[in-house]
């Protein structure tokens, strides 16, 4: 198993639990150009399919083909490619206000459980409309 602590990179296991750190490098991968509107947001949505399923955040961002970020790359290396980018903080901090104290999020997404890049148009999104937008991301409240 790939560590995540680099040496001489400050990156240690005191900046967050490995689920934080890989739903914080999830939320960079798939919302870091929307900033922390849109990383809060899609966390929001990973927090609605945890508590639907009843499982964590970790295993709702490491079910096969939910988050295109993770389709061809493990966790390890998702956190590798943006621990040191400027913004890992921000994506960590809403990480662990998903984790510890979910209540605290905004609520941006408006209860979505999906959403997409508005430059694609993916099946399920037949019939529905967004329940928020946030700069290129779509939200859909769907059952799941």
């Amino acid at each position: 198993m790939l560590m995540c602590v680099v040496s001489g990179s400050g990156f240690a296991a005191s900046n967050g639990t490995y689920g934080q750190r890989v739903v914080a490098a999830v939320l960079m991968a798939e919302a870091w150009g929307e900033g922390e509107k849109g990383m809060t947001a899609v966390a929001e949505v990973i927090g609605e399919r945890s508590r639907e399923w009843k499982i964590s955040p970790l295993a709702v961002v490491k079910r096969a083909k939910h988050f295109s970020c993770l389709n061809n790359t493990r966790p390890e290396q998702l956190i590798l490619k943006f621990h040191r980018k400027k913004d890992f903080a921000v994506a960590l901090k809403i990480s662990r206000t998903l984790y510890n104290k979910p209540k605290e999020l905004p609520g941006l997404a408006k209860g979505a459980t999906h959403f997409h890049d508005k430059s694609k148009t993916p099946y399920w999104t037949a019939g529905h409309q967004p329940v928020a937008t946030i700069g290129k991301l779509l939200f859909y409240r769907l059952p799941i």
